[in-house]
């Protein structure tokens, strides 16, 4: 009698169980539908991202062909389509720093300034966004705005994730800082990659720069 008892209940929670199924089928087949729809934009939009890549990438690879080859009137077309249809993705951001470089060659500072600092921020430039601030410092320099440059420089440091690269950007700043007569900024900047170990990859020229600080005389 007892053994019955279990199986008993158990056969009347299966029926429950069945009884609700029968009574919300249309909620269940809803639901169902709301997430197969929902999984299929999502690979939707996940596949269009990946082809939109694609796509820009190999009119990147073209671009660049064009630029090898020495056609620079070409590249330099392609890139602004480019990065008009693409500029969201990675290859647009590419293309966007090849034409501030192409500025930059042209005398046209400001303009490829502007250009980087456009593309600044945005999510598809998150893995060149010290690259971009130190090719903004690049320019700044080419112009002789040495202040300018050197804070840009500061901040290609700071957005960079390499020690090496962040020490190199650092030691950029410090040049620029130098050059522009703030003697103090650079001071402080080469001490600082002399005495961090992470900065030691400029460690040499840190110490020869400081060397020269010291032997200069103050300005007043």
């Amino acid at each position: 009698m007892t053994s019955t008892q279990p199986e008993s209940a158990a056969a009347d929670r299966a029926q429950t169980f069945i009884d609700w199924t029968r009574i919300n089928s249309r909620a269940l087949t809803a639901g169902a539908a709301v997430v197969l729809i929902a999984a299929a934009g999502y690979w939707f939009v996940l596949r269009s991202k990946q082809l939109k890549a694609a796509s820009a990438e190999k009119a990147l690879m073209q671009a660049k062909q064009s630029m090898s080859a020495g056609n620079l009137q070409l590249a330099q077309s392609d890139l602004k389509n480019i990065y008009a249809k693409y500029g969201s993705t990675g290859a647009g951001v590419e293309s966007a720093m090849l034409l501030a470089q192409m500025d930059f060659d042209a005398g046209k500072y400001q303009d490829g300034i502007s250009r980087l600092d456009k593309v600044s921020g945005s999510s598809a430039a998150s893995d060149n966004e010290s690259t971009i601030k130190s090719l903004i410092g690049d320019g700044y320099a080419q112009m002789g705005k040495l202040a300018e440059a050197a804070k840009a420089y500061q901040n290609a440091a700071t957005a960079s994730n390499f020690e090496n690269e962040k020490a190199f950007n650092l030691s950029k700043s410090a040049r620029a800082f130098q050059a522009a007569g703030d003697t103090a900024e650079a001071r402080a900047i080469w001490t600082g990659l002399l005495n961090d170990p992470k900065g030691q990859s400029m460690a040499s020229e840190a110490r020869v720069r400081l060397g020269e600080l010291s032997a200069a005389p103050a300005k007043r």
